[in-house]
């Protein structure tokens, strides 16, 4: 990711769309998946500039990690101190974690298959992975280039590549469905004429934010239990 990024990030990831329906997705997740009354061990792979660390710490003890200084920079000016700065590769700890959460990670990741196992590794016995990533090359635009996508998935793909590497699938599905085919006019639209821009953040204003926040938001009250049948992005949930 390119470090102007964060900079777009932090402005934007607090009432922009798409990160404040992930979050909430997120929290979802967890409290059906991972319902304790004790406190998680919590960790944020590719943690950004800290919106969603910030937000989860009140399951627990939660740790981010991201490689770019940048992020780790705007993360400790959000407030949040248990940021580390490392690949997830060569990350280690001696206790393990409850839940690890990535959020659109595994496409930068040129062998995605050592991230996972990393993932496994890490987590302790019956710990869950939350896992986003973006879905189908029909979709593949500008964005995952600026973003250095080594690719996108589909559903089969990334259960097989968890199945794999030793973890039960609790729930899976394709999302950022209803909002799927003015994405994909768009991209084509952006693609035929080779425009260029820093992120799709920039295409926003506040009436758009609020119908796009409106539509995707519609989702939460479908999902985990409603497979869709496509979208823009994949969700998965993944039990050691």
């Amino acid at each position: 990711m390119e470090n102007y990024f964060y900079n777009l990030l932090y402005q934007y990831e607090e009432k922009h769309w798409w990160y404040c329906v992930r979050r909430k997705l997120v929290h979802k997740l967890i409290k059906l998946y991972k319902p304790s009354g004790t406190p998680l061990r919590i960790l944020d792979i590719g943690c950004g500039t800290g919106k969603l660390n910030e937000e989860l710490a009140k399951y627990g003890e939660m740790t981010g990690i991201d490689k770019s200084s940048e992020a780790i920079k705007f993360c400790k000016q959000r407030g949040i101190n248990n940021v580390i700065q490392n690949s997830i590769e060569d990350f280690e700890t001696k206790d393990g974690f409850d839940c690890i959460i990535a959020l659109d990670i595994l496409e930068h990741c040129k062998d995605d298959k050592i991230v996972i196992e990393k993932i496994y590794n890490l987590l302790k016995k019956d710990g869950i992975a939350i896992i986003f990533v973006p879905a189908l090359k029909h979709f593949w635009g500008k964005q995952d280039i600026v973003s250095h996508h080594y690719r996108r998935y589909t559903y089969s793909e990334l259960s097989n590549k968890f199945q794999k590497s030793g973890f039960k699938i609790l729930t899976q599905s394709y999302f950022n469905f209803f909002l799927s085919l003015p994405i994909f006019i768009a991209r084509k639209i952006t693609n035929l004429l080779n425009m260029k821009f820093e992120s799709e953040l920039r295409f926003n204003n506040r009436i758009i934010n609020e119908i796009c926040k409106f539509i995707f938001n519609l989702e939460t009250y479908f999902l985990p239990k409603t497979k869709f049948p496509f979208g823009v992005s994949l969700l998965g949930v993944y039990k050691k």
